[in-house]
């Protein structure tokens, strides 16, 4: 009995064998398998490519006209898809278009209905990126509410899709981001007291800040929301300067460091620019011209200083309102001698306060020179829009400072970018210890907003020959 039992036993296990070999019975882990094998989505189809380096790109860029940003916003991502594929992009508006494409780009589209009620969900400051897909025909839809909202929605779109080393340019398939612009990601309230004007020098790791009333701090943590410590006033008054105590900036020149600042003079009971010298940035700073530097009988504000690229030093100033024939302030420039003492040309006007479409008022302030990567020259300078104190940025059409000025259409700071809450202007540029640009401005431009006028710093770059914010630096 024991070896029939054993007998069946064995011819069992054989079977069992055979029904394996012959796919006649199941085992979970072949079932596992095929579970796995039947879920598992091949790689291409979970992403959407919208180009591929030599390999082209079916993708049609569709912008609307409704506003001015949208045409924009597609020349920069046209241009973000030539440099990094070297692929050309076909543009089209979407009044223009005569029928769709199996592969678009919609960029404030606003003719296309899936673009329209994608905007019409988002609230001001807003924006969402969509991959719309029916299996034939796949769309990519840019909305936003807003021109920083659509800065967003670029730089994010920058960060989904490039693939540095693969050279694709490529999105999930199921791609349905959004977001918003706040102001406060961006932006550094600092911690320094009320001071106007700001200006900022980096020297050795320390951040200096220098203000109207000839007073700085200086922070040597690193950080600019780190501790100030306050400095006092770092400038021998002159003796004919009386007062206005305005707007010190400090710039660094060989090897010694020069402080073009304002002041209203006892002599001609005028305001004008002069120029100190110290051998240190904490001063004290001396003055070295003989007295005002700019004309006598003008009221002049605001000085900065520029090196051109043949090594010639220039004074940029402004002529103020308040002694101009019209009442309308100007900007002008005067070369400077090679010390610094005096000026080696007369000055010349370089532009009026009413120039620019914004303009709402007849001031001229707080001009800083900024000379771009391809070698235009740019001038930031401060007057208001309607809603406030802001900062403009014009340019040089030949790239000298005394040639033939333009005003650029869109502002770097208006009240309107940040939550109508503070206005602010008087801007310059420099460079934090880890080399990213920041914008200085004072904001409010009066304590009548609420709060004493403070340095707000915000993060900018340079892109396609201006400065914008840099809004993913975030805080």
């Amino acid at each position: 009995m024991k070896n029939t039992k054993l007998f069946i036993s064995a011819l069992c296990l054989l079977l069992f064998a055979i029904l394996i070999s012959c796919g006649g019975a199941e085992t979970p882990e072949v079932t596992t398998s095929e579970h796995q094998e039947t879920e598992a989505v091949p790689e291409k189809e979970k992403t959407v490519i919208i180009a591929e380096r030599g390999k082209g790109t079916e993708f049609q860029l569709v912008y609307g006209l409704k506003d001015d940003e949208s045409p924009k916003a597609a020349f920069r991502l046209a241009s973000l898809i030539k440099g990094f594929t070297d692929i050309d992009l076909e543009r089209i508006a979407d009044a223009q278009a005569a029928k769709e494409k199996n592969c678009e780009i919609l960029i404030g589209a606003y003719n296309r209905p899936e673009c329209a009620e994608l905007t019409d969900t988002l609230k001001d400051d807003e924006y969402a990126i969509k991959v719309v897909s029916d299996g034939e025909k796949t769309k990519i839809i840019f909305a936003y509410k807003g021109e920083l909202a659509l800065m967003c929605a670029m730089d994010r779109f920058n960060q989904e899709c490039l693939n540095e080393e693969s050279g694709t340019l490529a999105v999930s398939a199921d791609l349905d981001v959004s977001g918003s612009f706040s102001a406060q990601d961006a932006m550094i309230v600092s911690t320094l007291p009320q001071l106007r004007d700001p200006c900022i020098l980096v020297e050795d790791g320390v951040y200096y800040a220098y203000g109207t009333r000839w007073i700085a701090f200086k922070n040597t943590s690193g950080d600019l929301r780190g501790e100030w410590e306050e400095l006092g006033v770092v400038a021998q008054i002159p003796q004919n300067a009386e007062t206005n105590y305005w707007a010190p900036e400090v710039h660094k020149y060989n090897g010694a460091y020069y402080m073009f600042t304002t002041y209203r003079s006892s002599v001609t009971g005028h305001r004008g620019c002069t120029i100190m010298k110290s051998d240190s940035p904490e001063g004290p700073f001396v003055e070295i011209t003989d007295g005002h530097i700019t004309p006598s009988d003008w009221d002049s504000i605001d000085g900065t200083f520029y090196v051109d690229p043949d090594g010639q030093p220039w004074m940029v100033f402004v002529h103020e309102w308040t002694s101009t024939d019209d009442g309308i302030g100007r900007m002008a420039a005067a070369k400077l001698s090679d010390d610094l003492t005096h000026f080696i040309s007369e000055p010349v006007e370089l532009f009026r306060a009413d120039d620019p479409y914004w303009s709402k008022a007849q001031v001229t302030d707080g001009c800083w020179m900024y000379r771009t990567e391809d070698g235009q020259l740019l001038m930031l300078w401060s007057n208001s829009d309607s809603a406030g104190y802001c900062v403009g940025i014009a340019r040089s059409a030949d790239g000298r400072v005394d040639g033939t000025w333009t005003q650029d259409k869109d502002l770097l700071y208006s009240k309107s970018m940040a939550g109508m809450k503070y206005d602010g202007g008087h801007g310059m540029l420099f460079y934090d210890t880890d080399g990213q640009m920041y914008l200085s401005i004072h904001s409010p431009n009066n304590s009548k907003a609420g709060r004493v006028e403070t340095p707000v710093f915000i993060p900018v770059r340079e892109e396609n020959g201006t400065i914008v914010w840099d809004i993913w630096k975030k805080k």
